[in-house]
């Protein structure tokens, strides 16, 4: 994810808390040490509300998670996340992505739904739901 970041143009700064052989190695995302203008990651579903947590505190201006689209689901989410700091856009994944290691080629199509679920802090406090439009797996394929 930050490869292709990079290649906007923009500066960014990856970090995790193992030695996947990309970025600063040790940073703990629920106890970090720095904060970003704008924070994209994956989170470990399993952390995700923490996650949610620590991104809304460190984050200046955005925070994106790339989560299954089923986060939207639970009545503790819908209690906590949902009612006190809900996402400004989730946009959905109109077509399954499967993730895949690199150099690993891909087969068959993803079982799982996920969307990019977007903490804005200069957007209205409503929650935006969009869709990315059919065609994109083909064309970054």
């Amino acid at each position: 994810m930050s490869r292709v970041l990079e290649q906007t143009g923009q500066p960014v700064r990856s970090s995790d808390l193992y030695d996947r052989g990309y970025g600063e190695v040790g940073f703990d995302f629920l106890a970090p040490k720095w904060s970003a203008d704008n924070i994209v990651t994956n989170p470990p579903y399993n952390c995700a509300e923490g996650f949610v947590a620590s991104g809304i505190r460190h984050s200046k201006r955005k925070f994106a998670l790339l989560l299954r689209l089923a986060f939207l689901e639970g009545a503790n989410r819908a209690n906590t996340i949902f009612a006190i700091t809900p996402p400004a856009r989730v946009w959905v994944f109109s077509e399954r992505i499967t993730f895949y290691p690199n150099g690993v080629e891909p087969k068959g199509s993803g079982t799982t739904a996920y969307a990019w679920f977007v903490w804005d802090k200069d957007a209205p406090s409503q929650t935006e739901l969009k869709w990315f439009k059919p065609g994109y797996k083909a064309k970054f394929a």
